[in-house]
């Protein structure tokens, strides 16, 4: 009995791929073989419309602020600022002063900074830390130098 059901829909039915839940009024093309071919994607657009790809983007998740390009009396008092004293008037605090990013800063500052004696002291810092470290942690530092040098 099933047999003989399943025999009469599969002789009825014509091949689909994927038509459930198709709207009524989707548009449907028989073809030469008896199967239905089922549009689900609309009319293409008219050629001669042209559309601009800025206009075609999603709207921005962020937007950055204005920034203004420094005037050279800007960027003298910016040298001026990081290297006579560079704990008060640090990167940050002179992008939020002159409305200019940190790139900027770094490579105004950067020559003066080069050989001052900010660099020596903070080198000396870092060494007297690295002094009062257990031989261990040494190790663990020496040896990760390694492993970066042979990369």
């Amino acid at each position: 009995m099933i047999r003989s059901l399943l025999l009469s829909t599969s002789a009825r039915t014509t091949r689909s791929f994927y038509t459930w839940n198709i709207p009524t009024d989707t548009a449907r093309v028989t073809l030469d073989d008896g199967s239905i071919l089922i549009r689900r994607t609309k009319e293409a657009l008219p050629t001669h419309v042209e559309v601009d790809p800025v206009l075609a983007l999603p709207p921005r998740l962020r937007s950055f602020p204005k920034r203004t390009p420094l005037s050279p009396e800007q960027v003298a008092e910016c040298i001026k600022l990081r290297t006579e004293d560079p704990d008060t008037w640090t990167v940050n605090a002179l992008c939020k002063r002159y409305n200019t990013y940190p790139g900027r800063v770094l490579e105004l500052t950067s020559r003066s900074m080069k050989n001052s004696d900010r660099k020596q002291m903070l080198a000396a810092q870092e060494q007297k830390r690295f002094d009062a470290l257990p031989i261990s942690k040494k190790v663990t530092i020496v040896d990760r130098i390694r492993r970066k040098a042979l990369w």
